[in-house]
Formats: structure tokens, C-alpha cells, sequence
């Protein structure tokens, strides 16, 4: 079976040959190593949207001084100035971070409220049909559906501190927020459901240590079964990306209506194991995130990590593994290639322990 044909079979409840195992496109650096890992299975999750935004009634204006971009939003009623840390090691060509968010306190809100308002949502459908055709069997194309509306204003307008202060002293605010935005969204999620994607990726970067329970509960959970319901009306795939801590919210995902949980990441990066994962969701994929932290240990510990993940996993129906977060650029071939092989050999369904000796 090739990668795609792999992917497919575990989101339809089959299973495949071997254990899907993928990595997001631009975290792999095109050449001979790239050849020759996904000559033995690495298949490419490309990474694609699917719609154009703009804001008619707002300039933007950005400059580049050194390592940061500094970007200033005209509005009518206000301006909002955000900084970005750029050319960062940590990702292939080059990673950025937000270090100053547009929102810092109430007097900032009008200007954002109407850059929600004035957001236009147009389809780009035909970036997406070449980049599928492209690719072929070699991976899937997965399609952009931005945060829920609390993380989206929390990663991207106000960051965490920001956003607890406001939560804090102005609720209402935030409630007014998140609903602007959710009437927003319908916009998007309509033009991605008639669109021809087939799996459609809503952000999030959940973590429980960030989002409580209540949070979840009452900000996330009915969102994401909004926007899945308006997605399986036209037959497509939801997964989303939830990559911190999620033991304290295991629960409230398995009442999702997600078909998978991606890039979930076992310890040592997470606090859920897969066995409780995969009890906690029965019918989800759990679309697990190698850990990173096991990229930087030696080649035998890579491997054994690896067989002790099969044997927990066995016999591996309903779970895709993949490489979702940053790897450390001195340690990424030697984690790879260590994690590839090991698959290769290993990976085979249904997987049958004992792996290790």
C-alpha cells in the first residue's frame, strides 16, 4: 500500500498493511534522505487552504528589522501592533513566533472586533486540486480550518496572559468576541464544505494545562460540533490538532464528534498514554505525534522507544503516527531515520508483540 491508501483505510475503520506513518511536508527537507525514508513508507501530510481572507477596510502595514517583523492594523477605530520573532531554528526553512500580540488590553478591543467584522471569505479551490493530483500515493492533503473562536483569540490576538487578565476583569467581552467570530466561521466552514478536500484539519494546539475543563466545555466543545456537523453534511473528514496534555480532557474530547485526534503526543511530551487514548475515544483515530523530546537520544533508544509505542498500540488498529511538531535541527535525520527503519521493519498490522527482547 502506498501512504495515502494507508491514511484512508485507518479513517474508514480498516486496517491497513503497515502502521501510516507521516510527517507534516515542510519539516522535510527535500534531497536524498527525504528519497530515501519515503522510499521505505514516510509519507508527506501537505498542508493547504482552501480560501482566500482579506479585510477591505484595514491596511496593514508591515516592516522587517533584523529577526523581527513589527506589523501595524489600521482600522477606522483603532490600530492594533503586533511583533513577530522570525528566522527561529527550530523548523525547516526557518520558524516564527508571535512575541507581542495585537490585544493587550480592553481599549484594543473595538479595532479587533472590527477586523472580525470586515474578514471576507473567498474560495481558492484550485491551489488545493493540483497540490492533491500532484502528490498522488505519496501522502494526503490535509485543509486549513483555523482555531475555534477562544483559541483563536487566545494564540493569535492576545496570547495567554493577555487573554486570562481580559477573561478575568471583562468576560462579556470575550463572549462577545467568540460569538463575532463563530458568525464569522460559519462563512469559512460553509466554502470548505463545498469544496472537493476531503480531510479538513480545525487548529487548536489543546493543552490542559492551558484550557481547563470548564474552558473546554463550554467554549470548544459546542464549536467543534458545529463546524464537524456543517463538514459531514458534505462527507469530509475532521480532525484536530490537539498536541499538549489532554488527560484532564479526555473525556470532553471523546464527546466531539471529531473523526481523529491529531497530532496527539504520548508521554514523555504528554500526560495521556495511548491505551488511554484510544479507551478514552473508541471511535476516533488517535493521530499520534512522535514525541520530539525522543528525537535527541541515541539511535537504540529511538528504536526501542519506538517498539515499546507498537507494543502498546498493538494491534494497531484506528492509529496513525506522524511527525507533527518541530524536531531539533541537530537530531532530526538520526530521530527519522531511526523511526523509519524501525516501521519499516516493525510496523507491519496486525502488529503482534513481543517486539522487543
Amino acid at each position: 500500500m502506498e501512504p495515502r491508501e494507508r491514511v484512508y483505510s485507518v479513517l474508514k475503520g480498516r486496517m491497513p498493511d503497515k502502521i501510516p506513518w507521516l510527517i507534516y511536508s515542510n519539516h522535510l527537507p527535500r534531497g536524498s534522505f527525504e528519497r530515501r525514508m519515503r522510499e521505505m513508507g514516510l509519507g508527506l501530510d501537505e498542508r493547504c487552504s482552501i480560501y482566500r481572507v482579506s479585510m477591505p477596510n484595514v491596511k496593514i502595514e508591515s516592516r522587517t528589522v533584523g529577526d523581527y517583523v513589527y506589523t501595524i492594523y489600521r482600522t477606522p477605530v483603532g490600530e492594533l501592533k503586533s511583533t513577530t520573532r522570525i528566522g527561529m531554528r527550530f523548523q525547516f526553512p526557518g520558524g516564527s513566533w508571535t512575541v507581542e500580540h495585537p490585544v493587550k488590553n480592553a481599549s484594543d478591543i473595538n479595532a479587533l472586533m472590527f477586523m472580525i467584522e470586515d474578514t471576507v471569505y473567498e474560495p481558492d479551490y484550485e491551489n488545493y486540486v493540483r497540490i492533491r493530483e500532484e502528490l498522488e500515493g505519496d501522502g494526503i492533503v490535509t485543509v486549513w480550518a483555523d482555531y475555534t473562536p477562544l483559541m483563536k483569540i487566545i494564540i493569535r490576538y492576545m496570547g495567554f496572559k493577555n487573554f486570562s487578565i481580559m477573561y478575568r476583569r471583562n468576560r462579556e467581552v470575550i463572549e462577545e468576541l467568540v460569538e463575532a467570530l463563530d458568525k464569522s466561521f460559519l462563512k469559512m466552514y460553509r466554502i470548505i464544505a463545498d469544496s472537493p478536500a476531503e480531510i479538513v484539519r480545525i487548529g487548536d494546539n489543546i493543552d490542559s494545562m492551558l484550557i481547563s475543563p470548564s474552558l473546554f466545555e463550554k467554549y470548544c466543545l459546542p464549536y467543534y460540533n458545529k463546524y464537524v456537523d456543517i463538514l459531514h453534511e458534505k462527507g469530509k473528514i475532521v480532525i484536530s490538532h490537539m498536541d499538549g496534555r489532554l488527560k484532564a480532557l479526555k473525556n470532553l474530547i471523546g464527546e466531539t464528534r471529531l473523526d481523529a485526534i491529531e497530532a496527539f503526543t504520548p508521554p514523555p511530551g504528554g500526560d495521556l498514554s495511548p491505551k488511554e487514548a484510544r479507551e478514552a475515544w473508541r471511535n476516533k483515530v488517535v493521530w499520534m505525534n512522535f514525541p520530539e523530546e525522543v528525537f535527541l537520544r541515541t539511535p537504540e533508544e529511538i528504536r526501542s522507544f519506538t517498539l515499546r509505542l507498537l507494543e502498546e498500540i498493538a494491534p494497531g488498529k484506528g492509529f496513525v503516527i506522524s511527525v507533527t511538531e518541530d524536531a531539533h535541527p541537530d537530531h532530526y535525520r538520526k530521530g527519522i531515520e531511526t523511526v523509519t527503519e524501525t516501521l519499516y521493519k516493525h510496523g507491519g498490522l496486525p502488529i503482534k508483540p513481543p517486539l522487543t527482547r
